[in-house]
């Protein structure tokens, strides 16, 4: 990457004013699918403070940023060259990103910067050029926002930077309670705003996409799927493989399963094999594994099974979709929700992840082979456990390990917002 198309990327270092052009606003603000995020607000204008922004991809990461900029351009927060945006993924190395940061900082080290570094995680070993700009003082007045895709590459980065303040802050696709803060859903009841989040799910292209044209264009699975698939040959996975265990997760969603369950019907052939692959989608940002509770050790009982759900409906969708050739996704999406078993397991998997999101606690689930008993979630908080059963209609309440299960259904999760556990 040259100084050339460094000022590609970064157009107001000639003029303030392009950032008004930028594809990645002109694609949401002043639409009325737009949702303003609440993370922009923790993002300070302060030296020597770093965020990590973590996610999936086309979650939305990268508009953020730019929506940052904008703010500083508007507000003057910072002098317009100083605003240092560099999109990471064609980057060959860590080397060639010091380099960069060398290149862009070296007579910046002495003023107020912002320094962008989007997709940084594609840059192996990235942590070593940033660390070396930290410890050149390079970035002691600049405040500094990183975002990636790969959780543990993240976590264990943000533990490497003495001497700066580094916050890492999650984002998520829009949740079911972030529809109702969109303007072009302001005239439906909740019921039909859930109703439309388990078709369309909360990545922003899909709501953009339901909103202008009342479904989810092919040409926007399309790119979700391309991105699943190509971020996996990054990191050497077979699209093959990772096509059948996309579909095991959707044909197995809210059953229990080993990871010799889940290559049964399938190619593969080792359950080292589906591990490995599982756990690239959750540290993409794709599924979370919810693991089953033994109450005598008081934590998740390894060799038992897991739950594996995706993140978003949309996910399902592409995963049930793929391996059966299905040409119209979203009809084909609508035809599977409204069966009543289905959209049961559905609901489960997005209650299920409304709670990864917002509780510090560790989910698990629970189950006695013995006592034919299951509790679709389990919190255990100051010495209690806290039992929940996800059901599209009320029923008995159930007791296990001596406490209630409660249940909850799509109308106490509208009502109560989510907050359930909280």
């Amino acid at each position: 990457m040259d100084l050339s198309s460094i000022k590609i990327l970064n157009p107001w270092w000639s003029d303030a004013q392009a950032i008004e052009r930028d594809s990645h606003l002109l694609a949401v603000l002043k639409k009325n699918w737009y949702f303003d995020n609440p993370v922009k607000q923790t993002l300070a204008f302060e030296p020597s403070h770093t965020y990590i922004l973590r996610g999936p991809r086309q979650v939305g990461k990268t508009t953020l940023i730019k929506e940052k900029i904008f703010s500083a351009l508007a507000t003057k927060a910072i002098d317009a060259n100083n605003i240092i945006f560099l999109s990471c993924e064609a980057m060959r190395d860590f080397q060639q990103l010091q380099e960069i940061l060398v290149s862009v900082l070296r007579l910046r080290n002495k003023e107020k910067v912002l320094l962008c570094l989007d997709e940084i995680t594609f840059v192996k070993e990235w942590q070593r050029a940033l660390l070396w700009a930290v410890n050149a003082g390079l970035l002691s007045n600049a405040t500094t926002i990183i975002t990636g895709s790969d959780a543990k590459d993240l976590k264990i980065s943000s533990e490497r930077f003495p001497g700066r303040q580094v916050a890492e802050i999650a984002v998520h696709p829009l949740s079911f309670e972030n529809y109702s803060h969109i303007a072009c859903f302001d005239h439906l009841t909740e019921m039909e705003l859930f109703d439309i989040y388990l078709r369309v799910g909360g990545f922003p292209h899909a709501v953009s996409d339901f909103a202008q044209y009342g479904q989810v264009t092919d040409e926007t699975y399309e790119v979700y799927s391309n991105w699943i698939f190509g971020d996996a040959h990054k990191y050497g996975l077979s699209r093959e493989i990772l096509t059948h265990i996309l579909y095991r997760i959707f044909d197995t969603v809210s059953s229990q399963v080993t990871w010799q369950g889940l290559i049964e019907k399938t190619p593969v052939h080792s359950h080292e094999t589906a591990f490995a692959y599982v756990e690239h989608l959750e540290q993409s940002f794709l599924c979370s594994v919810l693991r089953c509770f033994d109450p005598e050790n008081e934590r998740s009982s390894p060799r038992k099974a897991k739950k594996i759900y995706f993140v978003d409906p949309i996910i399902y969708a592409i995963a049930g979709a793929l391996l059966r050739g299905v040409k119209n996704c979203y009809s084909w999406w609508l035809q599977q929700i409204n069966l009543d078993d289905f959209r049961g397991k559905i609901f489960e998997g997005v209650f299920i992840n409304h709670v990864f999101r917002h509780t510090k606690k560790t989910p698990y689930y629970w189950y006695s082979r013995t006592l034919k008993r299951e509790a679709d979630l389990l919190i255990e908080s100051e010495g209690q456990l806290f039992l929940y059963d996800a059901k599209l209609k009320e029923q008995s309440v159930n007791t296990v390990l001596g406490r209630p299960v409660s249940v909850v259904t799509p109308q106490r999760f509208i009502k109560e917002k989510g907050m359930i556990i909280m």
